[in-house]
């Protein structure tokens, strides 16, 4: 079951990536340190918090909302 999360969590982070360079206009690099570095990551890790089944558009709300 883990793995099937680790996979979902590899296509949501780029997802979430290309929301943040649409509408903030961050490039691919300022997009993906703003995840890595944001209180969201660290959640998104811990597979109880289930966090790994929203979409991406729900975390880059919570992301964007920090």
């Amino acid at each position: 079951m883990a793995d099937t999360h680790h996979l979902v969590k590899t296509i949501l982070i780029p997802q979430v990536a290309e929301l943040l360079m649409k509408n903030k206009g961050l490039s691919e690099d300022e997009a993906l340190k703003t995840i890595y570095e944001s209180p969201v990551a660290k959640l998104l890790e811990d597979d109880s918090m289930g966090l790994y089944g929203q979409s991406a558009l729900y975390l880059y709300g919570l992301i964007v909302e920090e």
